[in-house]
């Protein structure tokens, strides 16, 4: 006879007490934290009049013709040899197709979303020409816009759209099987389809360039359906591309790009007020589910056989909400953070999202914190008593609602007091947008290339006098300060200075003398620039008398003097 041991059975029951109250702190959290998400949000529109392009081998083209529903006039355009000539219903499918004319182009080349699909390619003459434009002639002529296909459903062996993820109203149908289904789905895209615009710019915090120095180009690695493109200098988003992923938001330092379904402080006030309803409710521990709405199905069901101190956030899409979100998460008394990615997660989207967990990694460990207190989530390896005796203390008393940089070190210094941290500096993983600059002085000329370009001015001037300042907390390592250079005096460091007040402190890199305008008297230059330049032209016949005495005042009297001189002596001006 087995006898249960006394204090055996007692830690049961206060675990299984713990876990009822858990339970009942998590239903009522959930049912009294309401979303604030956009009432209405801004829109993108598609329209589709359902002109379908079927594109590859003659074979498969026509057998997808003969599948399609009633009504759908497909265009057929061949592109590469019959697929399978030994086919059992070749001739079938080509009977059933006679009536449809195949059209031959060489190279295609595919671009455009739902309702504006263009395909250009070669003819028999080698010149490229516009599909749509030969196919609906009498809509050429009605319009001043080129026509367009609507769809496109693409048979061929490689895809015209080498994406991981196409546009909306392109299909790539890589063998025939499903194949009505598919189509069917595809043609239902006939209408006028609204869909949210998932972000939003600003533009003068981007770090992409600035007077021609390319800098950061985060966003343009990560999007998964090429919707970034640099136009003029400038990022530009797509929105009819855009499918809402999130990883140009969690991936830009700066936040000028943002998320904007919802927005990361709407997020934050959720998340804030959703901990909050569970502390209030009794609960302990709780461990924060940031997951996708597309997945919530699966994940429920996995949420099922875990502790009831899990709390899912529901979100568009996991990867949105970044580094400064699961922090702050943490300040306001989670245990711990998981993010689900589903496994038909973009390859871009992982490795964004496990490069931004290696960063929290190192973040964790020197705000004094375990590194899995934020991890991926995978309910097989969770552990029940992972967190279980871990405190949930809410550190902030309101949610954050700064900038995406000035939320993430709010919430880094509240854990980092809280657990007294590391005052070293931390090895950040390469790529990560944290760092200083180590400056040459000897080298540097304090010519202020570097502060023209700095888009997070964290290389500034000192004011009136020459001099260099810099603050690391402010810094992106977006690397334009090192290219625009001329000396090549900047190197930068990657690294975290835990300390807040040595992180936000105003670092002087360099101060000089200052020269002053013989006429005026004002500081104008460092007055080992100005020495250089009389020493380099000193035997230079054009900086002479009253030329050379020019290099001494600043740029208005420089030019007061020029034509006070050719006042005086007008004919002067012949001699220039």
């Amino acid at each position: 006879m087995i006898t249960e041991h006394p204090i055996t059975t007692s830690v049961t029951k206060l675990t299984d007490e713990a876990a009822g109250h858990n339970a009942r702190a998590r239903a009522y959290a959930l049912r009294h934290t309401v979303k604030t998400d956009n009432l209405i949000p801004a829109t993108v529109s598609y329209q589709s009049q359902g002109r379908l392009l079927l594109v590859g081998p003659e074979d498969r083209i026509r057998r997808a013709a003969s599948l399609l529903p009633v009504g759908v006039k497909p265009t057929l355009l061949v592109t590469e040899p019959v697929h399978d000539a030994e086919a059992a219903d070749l001739e079938a499918i080509f009977d059933a197709t006679a009536s449809l004319a195949a059209l031959t182009l060489r190279e295609p080349s595919l671009t455009g979303y739902l309702g504006q699909f263009q395909l250009t390619g070669l003819n028999g003459q080698g010149e490229r020409i516009e599909l749509a434009a030969i196919c609906f002639p009498q809509q050429t002529a009605a319009v001043s816009e080129q026509p367009r296909f609507d769809l496109v459903a693409d048979l061929g062996r490689a895809p015209l759209f080498a994406l991981e993820r196409p546009p909306v109203g392109y299909l790539h149908l890589a063998d025939d099987e499903g194949l009505a289904e598919q189509l069917a789905e595809l043609c239902a895209l006939t209408g006028i389809f609204d869909k949210p615009r998932y972000f939003r710019q600003g533009p003068e915090a981007c770090a992409f360039t600035a007077r021609g120095v390319p800098g950061c180009s985060r966003c343009l690695d990560v999007c998964p359906t090429d919707a970034l493109k640099p136009i003029n200098g400038r990022i530009q988003i797509d929105p009819h591309l855009c499918q809402g992923f999130g990883s140009c938001a969690t991936a830009c330092p700066t936040g000028a790009i943002a998320y904007h379904q919802p927005d990361a402080n709407t997020s934050g006030d959720y998340q804030f007020r959703l901990l909050k309803h569970y502390r209030e409710a009794g609960g302990d521990a709780p461990q924060l589910l940031i997951a996708a709405d597309n997945e919530r199905e699966r994940v429920e069901v996995e949420l099922a056989s875990l502790p009831a101190n899990w709390l899912p956030v529901w979100v568009e899409e996991s990867a949105s909400l970044g580094i400064e979100s699961w922090f702050a998460a943490l300040a306001y008394g989670a245990s711990a953070v998981r993010i689900a990615l589903g496994d038909d997660a973009p390859a871009s989207v992982r490795a964004l999202v496990e490069r931004e967990l290696a960063s929290a990694a190192v973040l964790l460990a020197g705000a004094g914190l375990a590194a899995d207190r934020i991890a991926l989530f995978n309910a097989d390896a969770e552990i029940d008593e992972s967190f279980s005796a871990q405190p949930a203390v809410a550190l902030l008393d309101k949610p954050l609602k700064g900038e995406k940089r000035e939320n993430l070190f709010a919430a880094f210094d509240a854990l980092w007091q809280a657990n007294e941290g590391s005052r070293e500096p931390l090895a950040v993983p390469h790529g990560a947008p944290y760092g200083s600059v180590e400056l040459k002085e000897a080298g540097c000329t304090l010519c202020m290339g570097c502060v023209a370009v700095c888009p997070s001015r964290a290389l500034h001037a000192v004011g009136h006098t020459p001099g260099l300042n810099f603050i690391e907390q402010d810094c992106i390592q977006c690397g334009m300060c090192e290219k625009a250079c001329p000396e090549q005096a900047i190197v930068l460091t990657p690294r975290l200075q835990p300390v807040p007040e040595v992180r936000r402190a105003v670092q002087s890199l360099k101060a000089e003398e200052a020269a002053c305008c013989i006429r005026c008297g004002k500081p104008f230059a460092p007055a080992s620039l100005i020495r250089r330049i009389q020493q380099k032209l000193a035997g230079h016949s054009h900086f002479q008398n009253e030329a050379a005495a020019r290099l001494l005042m600043c740029e208005e009297c420089r030019v007061k003097d020029v034509f006070t001189a050719l006042a005086a002596d007008p004919a002067a001006q012949l001699k220039i």
